[in-house]
């Protein structure tokens, strides 16, 4: 026996309605799970706030030591002859 899951994200609601009436009437076991929306601003403001909460997070610097300690290894199609 195996057990299909599907996950359906239905942001108008007589969509989801209809959709619930459906699975009602084929008594289908269902499970609704509502969650807010997130906007752009509210995804950015949230980005803000954790960078500010991670001073010594500089994804700049971290991207420069990256390089810099690869520097010495040969890398396929880089350093071949």
């Amino acid at each position: 026996m195996t057990l299909t899951h599907i996950d359906i994200d239905i942001q108008d609601e007589q969509e989801a309605s209809r959709i619930l009436s459906l699975l009602e009437r084929e008594q289908i076991p269902h499970r609704v799970q509502k969650k807010p929306v997130i906007t752009e601003e509210e995804r950015a403001a949230a980005r803000e706030r954790m960078m500010r909460g991670a001073p010594t997070l500089n994804i700049n610097e971290m991207l420069e030591w990256l390089e810099e300690s690869k520097k010495d290894r040969p890398m396929p199609f880089r350093d071949e002859e």
